[in-house]
């Protein structure tokens, strides 16, 4: 089921993006909407809006399988112009497997909601971004800080 609902969100990405001379970045995201550590990809859909979809796993705080998945996707709005803007926007982390916290066992989707700086070169390039997220999980929510580091193309 998820591999089918990864494989429509990319498919639904690139036939937005048919026609569009727009940007794709990649990144590794540390912390963030993925919780751990994460490889993700993002699709300029505009100069201001932009999709993502990413992957990560982890075997810290795994309650009853060997690994868990994490797959944030979402979107953003980026603020202001030049090479340095600001970011907001929006999204689920799905998880594959069950992650154990405070003694509870948690296999829902998570919702995040987050904003912060996003240093990119309107050219290509480098791409930096420190951001702030607040997660919802189950019965817990907290806040959360994620740094991305990639590339744009």
């Amino acid at each position: 089921m998820l591999k089918k609902l990864a494989l429509i969100g990319i498919s639904a990405i690139s036939f937005t993006a048919i026609g569009y001379g727009q940007k794709n970045n990649v990144y590794a995201e540390l912390g963030g909407a993925g919780y751990t550590m994460t490889f993700n990809y993002e699709r300029m859909l505009t100069d201001n809006i932009l999709a993502r979809a990413g992957y990560g796993s982890s075997e810290a705080q795994v309650a009853r399988d060997d690994k868990i998945s994490f797959m944030p996707i979402g979107a953003a709005y980026l603020i202001g112009s030049g090479n340095h803007k600001y970011e907001v926007g929006g999204g689920m982390t799905m998880l594959q497997g069950t992650l154990e916290m405070r003694g509870e066992y948690i296999e829902d989707n998570s919702i995040f909601f987050g904003g912060g700086y996003r240093y990119q070169k309107g050219t290509g390039g480098f791409l930096l971004s420190l951001k702030g997220y607040y997660l919802s999980i189950g019965e817990f929510s907290a806040p959360w800080a994620g740094l991305s580091v990639g590339w744009t193309f």
